[in-house]
Order: C-alpha cells, then structure tokens, then sequence
C-alpha cells in the first residue's frame, strides 16, 4: 500500500478550478452610484422659478353671451361690470405685482387705489390709479369714458389724459375728444338704457341685436348717424320700428 500513489484528477487548485469552470455563473458587481449633494438653495430656487411659471401662466377668464350682463370683484376688491358678448381675462396670482385686465367688447369699472391698473384691448391700453371708467373695445370703435378721477389712454400712438366727463373715441384711425359726457350716458347700459349721439347706425342695431340675442334684417343699409336711446323694459320690435321710422327703413326679426 506504500507504493500506491494517487495523483488527483485536477493539479489546479481551488480557486483556479472556480475560476474556470464557474465565475460565469455569478452575478456582476453593481456599481455603486454616488449622488452630488445639492445645497438647500438651489431647490429653494428650482421651487421660486416653478411658483413664478405657475403664476404666469394661470388665468381668469370670464365671458358674457347676448343679452347677459355680469358684476364681478377683482383681487384688490375693485368692481368691474360686464356689458354683453364682453370678454375678460387676469392673472389672480400675478395680481398684486401687476393689476393688468384684458378687455374684448365693453366693462365699466370702479377701481380700488393703489399701484397702476392697466386696461388692455389690443394695441390700446388705459392707466390709471384709481377711478370709475368705461371701456368699449367692438368692431370698428373703441372708446374710453372718465367718470371720477383722471385716466391715461393710449391709443393710435397717442397719449391723452381724460379728466371727469370726458371721452375719447377711436373710429377709422381717428381720435375724438368729447366733454361734457355724463356718467348716465357712458353707463346707462347698467340700468338698461341705452343712449347715441351720432352713432353710426350699424352700431345701433348691432347693440340692439347683443342686447336682446335677436338677429335683424336687413344686414345692409345706409351708413346713416343715429342719435336717440331705448330701454331694454322695451320689445325689440317696438325699438326697432323707432329706430328705423326716421330714415324709412322696416327692420325686422329673424
């Protein structure tokens, strides 16, 4: 039995023989994966700009359809009456770092003092710090009423500063200035009634059709002037007929 000598199947040791025939069935070693700390005022300031975008971005808009009006209280308190087929848009967020409203057909507006309030209606625009004012941004016009207190309008590149009873109109890229203009004509549309001076009388019967959500024929006629006023207690026929009676025209409803 001395003389026997086994000489074992693998001279390789262990390690050797693992490596060989089954490192392959290990899992690979994930890498681990270090995060750079970053200081507390950088999400402090991530956060602002987020909150700022937010505040941007976020706006109010109220319409009014044919035949509606609507009172409503900005942020700051101040009042805005909406006249029919109106638009209005603000930023509540952004309000008390830039009262700024967007108008599209008319308001009146009682506004609180304090820091500039700005009425935008496309390229015109009104300042003022605090008064009552009507704004009346249609098709073809766009005019401007100082009631109380003092208003900057902008318009056709020209800078006009209103005081009481005074209003500025914008018509064919002509710039108007009428005193004398009481409150009860610029906003006579609030207790329904409705007053013009010369008006052209396709703005007539289109504040006759957005008053009273009626379509009326004819569509076309005579650029005639217009000066009268009705009451929206009236009939719409009845208006009509008194509209038309001076210049022969039959108006009628569809």
């Amino acid at each position: 039995m001395d003389k026997i000598k086994i000489v074992p199947e693998y001279a390789k040791s262990k390690k050797e023989i693992w490596k060989e025939k089954f490192e392959h069935l290990e899992q690979p070693k994930r890498k681990k994966v270090f995060f750079k700390k970053v200081p507390l005022w950088a999400y402090a300031a991530s956060f602002l700009v987020l909150l700022l975008l937010v505040c941007n971005m976020y706006t109010v808009t109220i319409e009014t359809t044919k035949g509606e009006h609507k009172e409503l209280k900005l942020p700051d308190s101040s009042i805005l009456t909406m006249n029919a087929e109106s638009k209005i848009s603000y930023k509540p967020f952004k309000w008390y770092f830039s009262r700024k409203v967007e108008l599209e057909g008319e308001a009146c507006f009682d506004v609180k003092r304090g820091d500039r309030f700005l009425v935008k209606t496309g390229l015109n625009r009104v300042n003022v710090l605090g008064t009552t004012f009507n704004v009346c941004a249609r098709t073809g016009l766009y005019s401007v009423t100082c009631i109380e207190g003092r208003v900057e309008v902008i318009a056709e590149n020209e800078q006009i500063v209103l005081t009481s009873n005074m209003q500025a109109s914008l018509r064919a890229h002509k710039l108007t200035i009428k005193n004398g203009v009481t409150s009860s004509d610029a906003t006579g549309w609030k207790q329904g009634r409705f007053m013009f001076d010369d008006t052209p009388l396709q703005e007539v019967i289109a504040e006759v059709e957005r008053q009273f959500n009626i379509k009326v024929n004819p569509k076309t006629y005579p650029n005639y002037l217009y000066s009268g006023n009705f009451l929206k207690l009236q009939k719409p026929e009845e208006i009509l007929e008194i509209i038309g009676l001076p210049f022969g025209i039959n108006f009628s409803i569809e």
